[in-house]
């Protein structure tokens, strides 16, 4: 099972403490709520939990392949790109794995006198692989159309330019990415903006 733990996790700005030794334990499959005042830190927990800003002090355990991902609940624009190629970046951690494992074939090539290398690239390899494979990176054009269809976005929306999509359905092209990304752990940061979607 997927999860993220942290231990005494404690993050100031200036003199004024924003978290102050912070415990918590995420894991795939179950759900949590996070309440507080504003200006109470929770974006900002998110933020640590999903690996997007450091905190000052404590312990961050993540089991190795779990995949968080945070949407924000303001300040999305997507522009540059029309609505499927923004989609499409949801799998950009794939191809870099693809990438790599490239990077790793060409290695075999040079390694074939050396045993006990030769067997930790192909280990690798062979992560790198499967990774790709869960990832659904070989079947992203089904996913897409399925996900934004499902947010609400028409098949003629996906050849639009995202600048021309108004700030309601920026935040559904950040929600349709994120789905995208098969994420063990989703963070939604203010989720009433969400979830009637």
């Amino acid at each position: 099972m997927a999860f993220v733990q942290f231990s005494q996790i404690s993050l100031a700005f200036g003199d004024r403490d924003i978290l102050k030794n912070v415990s918590l334990r995420l894991a795939s499959g179950s759900r949590a709520g996070l309440a507080g005042a504003n200006g109470s830190g929770k974006s900002t927990l998110m933020k640590i939990i999903a690996g997007l800003i450091p905190a000052d002090s404590g312990d961050r355990a993540i089991q190795r392949g779990t995949r968080v991902s945070y949407l924000p609940q303001s300040g999305i624009v997507h522009q540059g790109k029309k609505l499927r190629e923004e989609a499409e970046t949801a799998f950009e951690p794939a191809r870099a794995m693809l990438l790599r494992a490239e990077e790793i074939g060409a290695g075999l090539e040079k390694a074939k006198s050396d045993g006990g290398k030769t067997a930790l690239l192909l280990e690798e390899y062979h992560r790198l692989q499967e990774a790709v494979e869960v990832s659904g990176y070989y079947r992203r054009e089904a996913g897409i159309s399925a996900v934004l269809t499902g947010l609400g976005f028409s098949e003629a929306d996906l050849e639009r330019d995202t600048a021309e999509f108004s700030g309601g359905w920026q935040m559904r092209i950040a929600l349709a990415k994120a789905l995208l990304e098969q994420p063990d752990i989703l963070l939604l940061d203010e989720p009433t903006n969400y979830l009637d979607i």
